[in-house]
């Protein structure tokens, strides 16, 4: 059985990608759709009305249709996936409280190749005895410091009590995201495998239980 699910933010960049991508995967499709102005979806205001069944709710919209989307979520006694940028300090309290009763996920993280190079950096901060520096390089309208950033820091630092610098350069025209530690590097491009990793997420989280927020590296342990 495909994971089913409900993609909150649909036209969006990421949205738009893992749409295209549910219509050839095997294990989970998405089977609604909601945004702010697309009438070929849902609304913010309809969601009472969405008759689709669905298992999972992956939220990538505004930080206004934040707290409708949890709400909607507990209602409904779903998972939810949380990508959703910008939320306040209180949205995101919230979130930790509910993921006590329903599963969530809330990584700054979504991508499986970068997971694998956040613990090599792990891996490299243990033994290294100098002055840690992240480089990150994004496309121009990028919010830096990333969340990517922000979850190496606090890996290294959980792992080995070592402060990471983060510096942050948006360089490129292109859709481009560009990690670096010495010589441990990470580029992804686009949002194509974004969308697919996504997907991936919401399979895995679809019997989970409640158990605080989940983010990647929690949920491959686990698994």
């Amino acid at each position: 059985m495909k994971t089913k699910i409900l993609w909150s933010g649909i036209t969006g960049r990421t949205g738009v990608q893992a749409e295209i991508a549910s219509k050839t995967c095997d294990f989970a499709e998405i089977v609604a759709g909601v945004c702010r102005s697309d009438a070929k979806y849902y609304n913010y205001d309809q969601l009472e009305k969405i008759n689709e069944e669905f298992d999972v709710i992956v939220d990538f919209s505004h930080k206004d249709c934040f707290d409708k989307i949890l709400d909607f979520a507990i209602k409904k006694n779903k998972v939810l996936i949380s990508g959703t940028s910008g939320i306040s300090e209180e949205q995101f309290n919230n979130l930790e409280k509910t993921s006590h009763i329903i599963p969530i996920f809330r990584g700054g993280n979504f991508r499986f190749e970068v997971e694998n190079f956040i613990n090599d950096v792990v891996e490299y901060s243990k033994t290294y005895n100098g002055k840690l520096k992240l480089i990150e390089t994004h496309y121009k309208t990028k919010k830096v410091p990333s969340e990517t950033a922000k979850v190496v820091a606090k890996r290294v630092f959980e792992n080995t009590g070592k402060e990471l610098e983060i510096e942050s350069r948006l360089e490129y025209a292109d859709l481009i995201n560009d990690w670096r530690v010495d010589n441990l590097h990470c580029r992804v491009e686009g949002f194509e495998q974004l969308g697919k990793d996504i997907l991936k997420i919401a399979n895995m989280m679809q019997n989970k239980m409640p158990n605080g927020l989940y983010d990647l590296h929690l949920l491959l342990n686990k698994n």
